[in-house]
């Protein structure tokens, strides 16, 4: 039976293990040409092919891109026709008229070709994190955080052993679509358009839960010195030594009341200012600093003012650090093979109901 299945969907097993796998080795191998990249998780800044010291970076972007699209694309081409391509030219009679029952006609085709290409999907990922952060040039070898996070969207679905948890889903889904709708194009338009949704819920939805949150409160006028500049520093606040290495993920930020609760707040009732005076009003520049500075401490106050009228008490930011990367690939893995494996429940049901 295993070998039935390699012979008849061998072009389907070798695009789904070798597309992966070469875009790992052609991602390490400019990397490593390039002498490596400094450890951060941006994808922005030094882009370029044609610069010799941008390759590796515009490499990585490239790979990274292509590795949060290709557990979709698996799943349209890889997932939905192993099955859908024999529904429709009916050829599945042939295999569940035999002595094999049909849980191993299903079980069969899901190991011999999806597990491959979730191991491919998943050492994809672990090579693309090991280009990205362990590569640094020597004189960049120390910690280096920079500013954006390991945690957000798309660099931590293309990094680690996720990718292979996100392709999982791609596929089983496509499979119980394959199998439900018994139409080829139907069923990778489902699938492209489902998986899409579902893995786009761990970054927007559900990875914040992963641990309890992190919260830096600052008073309405620390914010304001925040956004406006001015005041002294307030060197009082905590600080957590861990911050000097790792970046952090904020997903929440908010003015909250007393109670901790958020408060939208209205802006157009925050009124500036009017009747400003011009600079060419003034006989000498220090002058016109001299009102400016005041002009700035009474526009302020007056969004204090505003945004306390509005039941705001302070500005809560609540994030995650870096350091919780390992952790959460391994939770948001768990829940993604969950859900593949709810699927294959499906796909199960749907294979015993299937009628030659």
């Amino acid at each position: 039976m295993i070998w039935v299945t390699w012979r008849q969907f061998r072009a389907t097993i070798l695009f789904g293990v070798l597309t992966p796998l070469a875009l790992a080795a052609i991602t390490v191998a400019i990397t490593v040409f390039d002498g490596g990249v400094i450890p951060t998780a941006s994808l922005s800044g030094c882009l370029s092919f044609e610069a010799t010291k941008c390759r590796a970076e515009t490499a990585q972007a490239v790979a990274i891109m292509l590795t949060v699209v290709l557990p979709v694309v698996l799943g349209a081409f890889v997932g939905v026709t192993v099955f859908s391509r024999d529904l429709e030219r009916r050829t599945h009679v042939l295999g569940l008229s035999q002595s094999v029952s049909r849980r191993r006609w299903y079980t069969t085709r899901v190991a011999v070709v999806f597990v491959p290409t979730v191991l491919a999907m998943t050492l994809l990922g672990c090579s693309l994190y090991w280009a990205k952060y362990q590569t640094a040039p020597d004189e960049f070898a120390v910690g280096f955080g920079g500013y954006d996070s390991a945690l957000e969207f798309p660099v931590f679905g293309a990094t680690g052993f996720v990718a292979g948890g996100y392709t999982a889903i791609g596929l089983m889904l496509g499979a119980a679509l394959a199998l439900a709708l018994r139409n080829t194009v139907a069923a990778m338009i489902g699938t492209v358009i489902a998986t899409s949704l579902l893995i786009s819920l761990f970054p927007t939805q559900i990875r914040e839960h992963f641990a309890a949150a992190s919260v830096e409160e600052l008073t309405l006028e620390q914010k304001s010195n925040e956004m406006y500049g001015g005041g002294t520093p307030d060197f009082s606040l905590p600080l957590d030594s861990s911050e000097l290495f790792y970046a952090r993920w904020v997903f929440s930020s908010d003015y909250v009341d007393a109670d901790g609760r958020p408060v939208a707040i209205d802006w157009q009732q925050c009124g500036q200012l009017e009747n400003r005076r011009d600079m060419s009003e003034f006989e000498t520049v220090a002058d016109y600093e001299e009102y400016s500075d005041g002009l700035l401490e009474r526009v302020k106050e007056l969004q204090l003012d505003c945004f306390r009228a509005q039941g705001a008490d302070a500005f809560e930011t609540k994030y995650h650090e870096d350091r919780l990367f390992w952790r959460f690939q391994a939770i948001e893995t768990a829940l993604s093979l969950l859900i593949a494996g709810l699927f294959g429940g499906l796909s199960l049901l749907l294979v015993r109901r299937l009628r030659p």
